[in-house]
């Protein structure tokens, strides 16, 4: 994808002269010059010229981007993207997660609690000038309810909504089918109508790779190349303040070591997800502070119970023995969650239960002596002796209904090292209870895609959970089943449907008691935990770095021993400022002026190189044909 503006970097611009004219071919190296341009520290032009001053926050990701549409986005990446861009009606207090005005400046709720009437902030201004009203509130939420692939991604949040409507610019109106405590859980973005309008006929497949991207939100994303960077802008005009500094750059990494290389030496300012080695290397090195905080987020392992649609066809290819509890039952006895988080995490983490984290302790569910599943292989071996799985002439368990080996494809992510390693302990755990696994190991996108399709057997997962926990178990719902076996739909987690769990999910949205909510929300995790269509294996603590010589101000989510990266409504990215300020003189921001000189210069090289490598590509090519 072309870049769609223009850098002032010196580097970009010395790259381009220096090349010589080839044309096209040119231009896309001169290209790569500037993207690489763009990934070094923010500096300042000669002199006093502030208009080649670039406030520039870095931050390190190694998730791929899927999309930009926040209607369809759900990598952890997206989420981050689409609460920078867009506003929502409300927002969680970077204090306790409790739920704060944003977009509605207060609400109300009629005497049987089917009305909710929000007020709209005025004033407010998408980033291309245009007011934002309150029926562009009741444009993104009627499509949440009338568009299918929009409706896909949100069915459980919008299923009770009888009708929306926005009487005047400043008031918003719900009618619910029935009372429900989601009303103050409405943090999906706000989009501006008079874009979006024109992108239902296939907003499924819309990308909002346009850019700038139209948001009333603090950024908005002006630049992006696949698997290298994301580059925001700063809207000035923000209701809720400007941001401190110019841009917030994501920039994309493929192995975990080298956003901490890229950390010391001052090309990135925040990382976060550290593993447990990095962050110990980092204690004590000068201008770098370090974070650890609890996590809101679950690493887990999901199994296929059997890809099908709504309507009970079955698709994919999963093994058919993990439809059995047993098996997946066995399977949990024969993992010691203690001795990854010794081995693979350092300590640094607590011992999986269920999908709630300890954070949010309210609904956090843990199970009692008689219940809790320890690590045991002769309890696993029994289990799976009772129900009939014999072992064959190699050891290995065959499954008695299909004639089937126990033998599990287990995908993991590439681009999470842990997972490897966690992926040989269950290997040799799994082994010794007659269970052969054969490893596989995916990006991203083609993990998920695996496990929308049904095309595995085990897979690694983790999710972002939020305060309210009802989305979280949606995921697990007969309802999330999807309506066809394109691979589209993408709500389930592991194709489970249990009527007795969805009975208590209805049941759980419409109790307003906390108390017994956080009831009937237990005895939900409990049965997962019984059933077993995912395990959990620990909730990692947050392990961050930053440039603390260069920026400061960040706010914790929980203030004071909380996370700065992952947070419910991005609040270090609006509370961050740069160290000096802009009047300052020039700070390359860690990297010595040899250094940039070189690095420079190596875009001038690799731009000339690649300038000549497409050429040459592109006539082969054309002999070939």
């Amino acid at each position: 994808m072309a870049f769609r503006s223009a850098y002032s970097s010196k580097a970009a611009r010395l790259a381009a002269s220096l090349l010589p004219p080839l044309g096209r071919f040119v231009r896309r190296a001169t290209i790569l010059a500037a993207a690489f341009a763009l990934l070094l520290p923010a500096t300042a032009a000669s002199g006093d010229d502030e208009r080649n001053r670039t406030d520039r926050l870095v931050v390190a990701v190694t998730q791929t981007v899927d999309t930009f549409n926040p209607f369809m986005s759900f990598f952890a990446i997206g989420y981050t993207i689409s609460g920078l861009v867009y506003d929502s009606l409300i927002d969680w207090d970077s204090k306790d997660f409790s739920a704060k005005p944003s977009l509605a400046t207060g609400w109300t709720v009629s005497p049987d609690r089917l009305t909710w009437t929000f007020n709209i902030r005025s004033g407010v201004k998408f980033s291309d000038g245009t007011p934002l009203t309150a029926k562009d509130v009741e444009f993104t939420f009627h499509t949440m309810m009338t568009n299918e692939d929009a409706r896909a991604s949100a069915s459980d949040l919008v299923e009770n909504f009888a009708s929306v409507d926005a009487p005047d610019d400043t008031t918003f109106v719900v009618r619910l089918k029935e009372p429900t405590n989601q009303m103050l859980a409405l943090d999906n973005a706000i989009v501006p109508r008079h874009i979006w309008k024109d992108r239902l006929g296939d907003l499924g497949e819309y990308k909002n790779f346009d850019f700038p991207t139209v948001g009333s939100g603090p950024f908005q994303v002006v630049e992006y190349e696949t698997d290298q960077f994301i580059r925001l802008k700063a809207n000035p005009d923000y209701w809720g303040g400007a941001p401190a500094y110019d841009e917030l750059v994501f920039r994309h990494f493929k192995n975990a070591d080298a956003p901490v290389q890229a950390l010391q030496t001052g090309e990135v300012d925040l990382v976060s997800g550290l593993l447990p080695a990095q962050y110990k290397a980092l204690e004590g090195e000068e201008g770098i502070t370090l974070n650890r905080a609890p996590g809101r987020r679950t690493s887990s392992i999901t199994f296929n119970v059997g890809a099908r649609t709504r309507d009970g066809k079955p698709f994919g290819d999963g093994h058919p023995a993990l439809k059995d509890p047993a098996v997946r039952q066995a399977l949990h006895h024969a993992i010691d969650k203690q001795e990854l988080i010794r081995k693979v995490d350092d300590g640094m983490a607590e011992e999986g239960v269920s999908y709630i984290p300890p954070i949010f302790s309210t609904y956090f569910w843990q199970p009692s002596d008689e219940e809790k599943v320890r690590f045991d292989l002769d309890e696993a071996n029994r289990i799976l002796d009772e129900a009939g799985y014999a072992r064959g002439p190699d050891g290995v368990r065959v499954d008695p209904k299909s004639g089937r080996p126990l033998r599990f494809r287990l995908l993991n992510h590439s681009d999470t090292p842990t997972e490897s390693t966690d992926s040989r302990f269950l290997e040799g755990w799994w082994e010794k209870i007659g269970v052969d696994v054969e490893v596989q190991s995916q990006d991203s996108g083609k993990l998920n895609d695996s496990l929308y399709q049904g095309r595995y057997d085990i897979i690694f997962s983790g999710w972002g959970v939020g305060p309210d926990p009802t989305f979280i178990f949606s995921l697990y719902t007969c309802g999330t089943l999807p309506p066809d076996d394109t691979g589209r739909f993408r709500d389930t987690d592991t194709f489970y449907c249990n009527p007795e769990f969805d009975r208590l999910h209805e049941q759980q949205k419409r109790e307003t008691d906390i108390e017994k909510r956080a009831e009937l929300v237990k005895r939900m995790q409990r049965i997962l935990y019984t059933d077993a269509p995912v395990i959990t294996l620990r909730y990692r603590n947050v392990l961050e770095a930053y440039r603390s010589d260069r920026w400061t101000g960040f706010v914790e989510q929980p203030e004071g021993d909380g996370m700065i990266y992952g947070q419910m409504g991005n609040w270090s990215f609006l509370s961050a400022r740069p160290v000096a300020p802009k009047e300052a003189a020039a700070d390359t921001g860690g990297v010595s002026s040899g250094t940039l000189l070189g690095l420079g210069a190596a875009a001038v090289v690799l731009a000339g190189g690649a300038a000549w490598y497409v050429w040459r590509r592109h006539t082969t090519e054309d002999e070939r044909v």
